[in-house]
Parts: structure tokens; C-alpha cells; sequence
């Protein structure tokens, strides 16, 4: 088993306080800062030469998060790290993955090569949005998943005779057929149109969801304008409940109180984005064990593809 120590950057302190007691192993020493005019600044406090260090860190907006994990690679590789794995559970700007108007940026490139050049060896991610994401890097991903913990709640919450998988849009299908292949459910798939980010001009249900408990399965939430427009048609439909798995919460503007006014029977996702509160419909699992999983899998050089394996342990 590789040694190696494992540091937090601000933003991901509990999130890190979690993953390391699952792991036994201590929290490095870093200091973290930021000037009057809001520069960031950060330093090791403890020798890290020849090391391999794993920095946890949750870059959602705002920019700050994102730009401190720059700092801190390149004072690691200042500091002559042997090896800088970056933990990034949610990586942004992955809905950019390409180019939909012939002058826009493909600024989940643009992310890749700056996480790659400030000296990142390795990252650890989750549920990416698109795997096309994976080809803009030089470096190894570990791109892990939150299926057996979603799985598992499903499994335990509902009553799988009755379970319709749904799918946002025609690009989750694979993900749900995922599931499906576990839970031996029905399946539905939305037809949706859009005028622009955020904003969805019409949408069609594919798929039988009459008398169903409907399960939406997403890689992340924003709005949740789409998503209550989904459950509302589902219901309108015949749907018995509305369920929804996102691992990725988001939920920038007012979502948590759409989410709470809207159909949804319940609302899950992870802290790979850090949370203060949550809605009453809305519940949390928290990612740190696959993560954790994953850490140690990667130092004792086990399989990650065997780990990654829907099922129902």
C-alpha cells in the first residue's frame, strides 16, 4: 500500500473530516487565506517532500474554490510532492463539454488544461456529466459513481414491482438502463426542447408511467425548473409519486423552494456539493464513502471498474 496524506482545502472541510476517519488517516496541514481584495493564498505547514498527497477539494462556484485548488497544486509541486491526486467530486463547467453555437467556448477543456498544468497528477471524480469529458484530460481519471448507493435506497424506499425508471433526456439513458438491469423495473424517457440554458420550451413522456412510482435519475440539478416541469407532467400522466436521484445538487436560485412547492415526493442527492440546508422533500447521502472506497482502492492497487459494478450488496 502506497503512504500517502490526505489535506483539505476550505471549502471541503467536512467533507474531508468524513473521508479521512473512514480511511484512518490524519488531515494534513494547510493554511488557507485570502487577502483584502479577495487573492487567494495557501501553504503547507508540514513537509510533503516525496510524498504523495490527495487533495480534497469541492471547486463549485464561486471561482474561488476553483482557483484555490490552482494555488494549492502549485505550491504542492513547489514544495517537490512526488504525486498530487486532486478528489474533485463535482467537476463545473461539464456542461460545456462542446461547442453548440460556432462562437462558444468548450470551457470544460479550458478547466482540464488548468487543473493540468498547475501540476495535478491524478483526479478523482463523480458521476462526470458526459464521459467525452474524460478525453480532454492528459492525466488518469477515476471517474467512480453513486449506483450502488442510489440503488440501494431505491430499493429499500420503494417497492420495486411497482418502479418506473425515468430518464431526463435521450443522453441518460444509459444511466437508467444501469439501474434498470438491477432493479428489473419499467422504463420511460423525456422528450424535452429547449430555448435556452435552464429554460425548457416543451417536453413529451416516451414510456407507460400511469399508476407508477416514477424514479427520475439525473447526474445533477441547477433550477429544478426542468425537473418540477417533469414531475408535473409525470402526474398529469397517471404517475403515482415522483422520486428523483441527482448526485449533483446544485440548486442555484430559489430551486430548493421550487423543489418544495413542486410534485416531488422526495428529492435525493450527495454532498459533492456542500449544502447548508435543504429543503423538506429533499434528503442527503453523503459521498465520502465511495470516495474513500476509491482512495484506498487506488493506494492498494485493487480494481476500480470492480468497484464501480452496480449491485446490490
Amino acid at each position: 500500500m502506497h503512504s500517502y496524506t490526505v489535506f483539505s482545502l476550505s471549502n471541503s472541510l467536512s467533507l474531508t473530516n468524513n473521508i479521512s476517519h473512514l480511511l484512518r488517516k490524519r488531515v494534513g496541514k494547510l493554511y488557507a487565506t485570502k487577502f483584502s481584495d479577495g487573492e487567494v493564498y495557501t501553504r503547507f505547514d508540514e513537509s510533503i517532500r516525496g510524498e504523495t498527497i490527495v487533495l480534497i477539494a469541492q471547486i463549485n462556484l464561486p471561482y474561488t474554490n476553483l482557483f484555490e485548488l490552482f494555488v494549492t497544486i502549485d505550491a504542492a509541486r513547489r514544495a517537490s510532492a512526488k504525486e498530487i491526486i486532486c478528489v474533485l467530486p463535482y467537476l463545473p463547467h461539464s456542461r460545456q463539454e462542446r461547442k453548440d453555437d460556432t462562437r462558444s467556448s468548450i470551457s470544460a477543456r479550458l478547466i482540464a488544461d488548468f487543473i493540468e498544468h498547475a501540476g495535478a497528477d491524478r483526479i478523482i471524480t463523480i458521476d462526470m456529466h458526459s464521459t467525452s469529458i474524460e478525453g480532454f484530460y492528459n492525466i488518469p481519471i477515476v471517474h467512480i459513481f453513486m449506483n450502488n448507493d442510489f440503488v440501494r435506497h431505491i430499493h429499500t424506499h420503494l417497492n420495486p414491482e411497482n418502479i418506473c425508471l425515468c430518464s431526463p433526456d435521450f443522453g441518460g439513458l444509459k444511466r437508467i438502463k444501469q439501474y434498470k438491469a438491477i432493479l428489473n423495473c419499467d422504463m420511460a424517457v423525456i422528450h424535452k426542447e429547449r430555448l435556452r440554458p435552464n429554460q425548457v420550451s416543451s417536453m413529451e413522456i416516451i414510456g407507460e408511467v400511469k399508476d407508477k412510482d416514477i424514479v427520475i435519475i439525473d447526474d445533477m440539478i441547477d433550477t429544478g425548473g426542468t425537473l418540477c416541469k417533469a414531475a408535473d407532467l409525470l402526474l398529469q400522466q397517471g404517475a403515482r409519486s415522483v422520486h428523483a436521484y441527482c448526485t449533483h445538487g446544485v440548486l442555484s436560485s430559489n430551486a430548493v423552494q421550487r423543489i418544495e412547492s413542486s410534485g416531488i415526493q422526495k428529492l435525493v442527492v450527495t454532498d459533492t456539493i456542500p449544502h447548508e440546508k435543504l429543503g423538506k422533500n429533499m434528503e442527503l447521502i453523503s459521498c465520502a464513502p465511495v470516495l474513500a472506497s476509491a482512495i484506498d482502492r487506488l493506494m492498494r492497487n485493487k480494481s476500480i471498474q470492480q468497484f464501480n459494478q452496480t449491485g446490490l450488496p
